[in-house]
């Protein structure tokens, strides 16, 4: 499993678990869909809305633990 998928699938554990804000709940609904097929990386997401990026640096952290 690459790193994308596995930010995919951290953030879809924490929108079960209400930790990613409503307003950009989504956002980052999408960005799963998109990681898991593969038509955006990491990198390329680092250049969207703050708070999208707070939360997927979030997941990305979560992973670490």
């Amino acid at each position: 499993m690459n790193q994308e998928t596995r930010v995919a699938t951290e953030l879809q554990k924490m929108m079960t678990w209400n930790l990613v804000p409503v307003s950009v709940q989504e956002d980052i609904n999408e960005i799963c869909d998109s990681l898991k097929n593969g038509s955006v990386t990491l990198e390329e997401l680092e250049h969207r809305d703050p708070f999208v990026v707070e939360v997927i640096h979030k997941a990305m952290n979560q992973m670490s633990v």
